[in-house]
């Protein structure tokens, strides 16, 4: 596993330059929905430190697909192996490998913090191919079967994220990686 090839731009660092990157309204949205997030979460926790169920994430984040998502807050030990649940299934095309994708995402580190949101910014949307190599290997086993109009929630552990690589401040080396992504469009590969 740690000669397997680290990803050489990092979704969320694509998904940052092509939505243009680095403005300040863009930081400042950022730090507001990460400061709402925080300030409206809930601690899903039992008394005796137990991590926050799939199920009790997943109604944490909604259904209402016109509506960023909202996380609850997560402690404890984060799941080993990668999770997918869809909230919403969606009845349009199924995503594929191969395939290009539009979707509207949020991540969240499992500690709680919100590292990135393409609800903060304008369009809300980003597409890129659904290709091994290119993306997190939580998406592209996680993404696979989804359909248009659905909302999914992946949990992935650091072995299918970023490994051991530093992603910054927001997504640490290590870091459990908890997403809900809602797919809007799927264009056939060729």
């Amino acid at each position: 596993m740690l000669s397997r090839r680290l990803l050489p731009v990092p979704l969320v660092l694509l998904t940052l330059v092509v939505a243009g990157c680095g403005d300040d309204k863009n930081a400042a949205e950022v730090s507001e929905a990460t400061s709402t997030a925080a300030t409206t979460a809930t601690e899903a926790t039992s008394g005796d430190g137990q991590a926050p169920t799939v199920d009790e994430i997943a109604k944490g984040i909604g259904t209402d697909l016109d509506k960023a998502p909202e996380f609850i807050a997560m402690s404890g030990t984060p799941p080993t192996e990668l999770i997918q649940e869809d909230i919403v299934e969606g009845d349009g095309k199924e995503a594929e490998l191969g395939d290009t994708i539009e979707v509207r995402y949020t991540l969240q580190v499992w500690d709680g913090q919100v590292a990135d949101s393409s609800w903060t910014r304008e369009p809300n949307s980003t597409s890129f191919p659904l290709v091994e190599g290119g993306l997190i290997e939580g998406w592209t086993a996680g993404i696979p079967g989804m359909k248009e109009g659905g909302r999914r929630l992946l949990i992935v552990p650091p072995e299918q994220g970023y490994g051991a690589q530093d992603q910054g401040a927001a997504l640490p080396a290590n870091s459990t990686l908890v997403f809900a992504v809602d797919l809007v469009k799927v264009t056939p590969g060729e």
